[in-house]
């Protein structure tokens, strides 16, 4: 399946993911109920965790990668 990122360094991408979470590069994503239409399609939307980088010895004010 493919699913549509929204927010975090990964924005506006379409990736392929299914289970709960999708991961994009070093940052974490989460199924949303939203649709998002992209090029005729209805895509999942996934939301960037503002969390994501503290389990990588990051703080919550630091940007992902």
């Amino acid at each position: 399946m493919e699913v549509l990122l929204r927010g975090g360094p990964g924005d506006g991408q379409v990736v392929s993911g299914g289970g709960g979470t999708v991961v994009w590069r070093a940052c974490l994503y989460e199924f949303t109920p939203e649709f998002a239409r992209r090029s005729g399609r209805d895509l999942r939307v996934c939301r960037h965790r503002a969390d994501c980088c503290e389990p990588y010895g990051r703080g919550a004010e630091d940007p992902c990668e």
